[in-house]
C-alpha cells in the first residue's frame, strides 16, 4: 500500500491533489477491473504546492521546494528547488 508522509509547515493551495496509487490502464481491461500501481510520497518540511497542482506516486519532494500551480509532479524535486509545468520541470531555486 503506497504512503503520503509530509513534513512541518506544509502550505497547500486549494484543489491540490496528493496521491499515493494510480491505476494501470494498459492492460486491456476496463480499468476499473484492474490493479493499482502504489508507491509512497515524501514530502519534507516547509514545502509550498501551488493551487491545483498535482503530487503522483513515488514523489520525493524535498525541504524548502515550491510546486507550482498547475504543475504535475513525479519522480524528485530538490531542495529549495522550484517545479512547474505539465509534466513539471525545474524552473528556479529559491
Amino acid at each position: 500500500m503506497g504512503r503520503i508522509d509530509v513534513g512541518d509547515d506544509l502550505l497547500l493551495g486549494p484543489n491540490v491533489l496528493i496521491t499515493a496509487a494510480n491505476y494501470r490502464f494498459r492492460d486491456g481491461e476496463p480499468v476499473s477491473d484492474q490493479s493499482m500501481d502504489e508507491a509512497n510520497v515524501y514530502i519534507a518540511n516547509d514545502v509550498w504546492i501551488g493551487f491545483g497542482a498535482i503530487v503522483l506516486p513515488g514523489t520525493v519532494i524535498e525541504a524548502g521546494a515550491v510546486i507550482a500551480a498547475g504543475a504535475v509532479v513525479r519522480g524528485h524535486v530538490g531542495a529549495g528547488e522550484i517545479f512547474a509545468g505539465v509534466p513539471a520541470v525545474k524552473v528556479g531555486h529559491r
